[in-house]
């Protein structure tokens, strides 16, 4: 049995890649090995974020002079001390100060710098239900589905998203000097002005679907000659790397259907109960459960809200003559 890594081993190696990470832009290969490092281990994301801020606190802390002292702006003054002013008033205290210090670099970096908070990184995720849409600094739009979480980078010659779990489309702005590159495990999506949905499962698979233009899906780190998918494709990449990528052209109504979910519903065509009811977990606490393979099997056809599973049940119930009964969080239905 492999040893466990203790906290302090997780902690170095985390620090070393936040100093990677804010030396210089990775290369594909180093970032597809970073998503890596961290989907081993769930205590690693967490080591990496708290590495991250640390250098942040550092840079604030040389940003505001080798005078910088925390403790005299954080504790309060002794008994009898003046507190500190600026420019003569009395109600400025040392705290109010360092307050006042910080958000003016914060507001003098945002100004200066635009779009410099990406080059650094940005962390965006949703909850069980929950979608989101996410304006980028180069004009791209990103919407993030249910129970999904990515990290975008921005540098000089790239854009880099790193999809770490869920689905997201992606609505890209043109710009051919820097490729728009989504990460998803061991996949990679490039595209230059394009729309696409990637989605990455629980088991790791990672579907990609194209509603507009072109994009380019490979291996991360693989010399391997990229699969093309053109609008109305679809391309599917299972957890195991050297696997190859299957791709197929889908129908375009099937396209505008899997994108239902920015409107918070789901759409199904002669989709089983089972495989309903899966999709329905993903937005869901609430879970159907369909002991019965019979019942399972059955197929549906439809459109309904995503965050209604109830509703679902009933629909389901009414149309098949089952019964659905509620018990908490467990919604049943069964054949009678």
């Amino acid at each position: 049995m492999a040893r466990r890594e203790t906290s302090d081993e997780i902690d170095a190696a985390a620090a070393l890649w936040a100093a990677r990470v804010d030396g210089a832009p990775l290369t594909q290969a180093e970032e597809a090995e970073l998503q890596a490092w961290l989907a081993a281990d769930t205590r690693r994301l967490g080591a990496y974020a708290r590495a991250r801020a640390t250098l942040v606190r550092v840079e604030v802390a040389r940003a505001l002079g080798a005078g910088y002292d925390p403790d005299q702006f954080l504790h309060p003054a002794e008994a009898g001390e003046p507190a500190a002013d600026l420019d003569g008033d009395p109600r400025l205290s040392r705290r109010r100060m360092l307050w006042l210090s910080g958000s003016a670099l914060v507001a003098t970096a945002i100004g200066a710098v635009g779009t410099g908070l990406f080059r650094r990184g940005r962390y965006y995720e949703t909850g069980v239900g929950e979608m989101r849409r996410i304006a980028m600094p180069d004009g791209s739009i990103v919407n993030l589905n249910t129970a999904s979480a990515l990290y975008v980078r921005f540098s000089d010659d790239r854009r880099a998203v790193f999809l770490d779990a869920g689905e997201a489309l992606f609505e890209v702005a043109k710009d051919s000097s820097r490729p728009f590159i989504v990460t998803a495990g061991s996949t990679s999506v490039q595209a230059i002005g394009t729309a696409f949905t990637v989605r990455r499962d629980t088991d790791a698979q990672v579907s990609v679907v194209v509603s507009e233009g072109v994009v380019e899906v490979a291996r991360a780190g693989r010399d391997a000659k990229p699969v093309v998918l053109k609008q109305n494709m679809r391309a599917k990449a299972t957890a195991r790397a050297d696997a190859p990528i299957a791709a197929s052209e889908i129908d375009p109504e099937l396209v505008q259907r899997q994108l239902y979910w920015r409107e918070g519903k789901i759409a199904f065509s002669d989709a089983t109960l089972a495989d309903a009811a899966a999709e329905f977990a993903r937005y869901n606490s609430e879970r159907i459960v369909l002991d019965d393979p019979a019942v399972a099997e059955r197929r549906i056809t439809g459109l309904f809200v995503a965050t209604d599973p109830a509703g679902f049940a009933d629909a389901v119930a009414a149309s098949f003559g089952f019964q659905a009964r509620r018990n908490g969080e467990v919604i049943s239905i069964t054949a009678s």
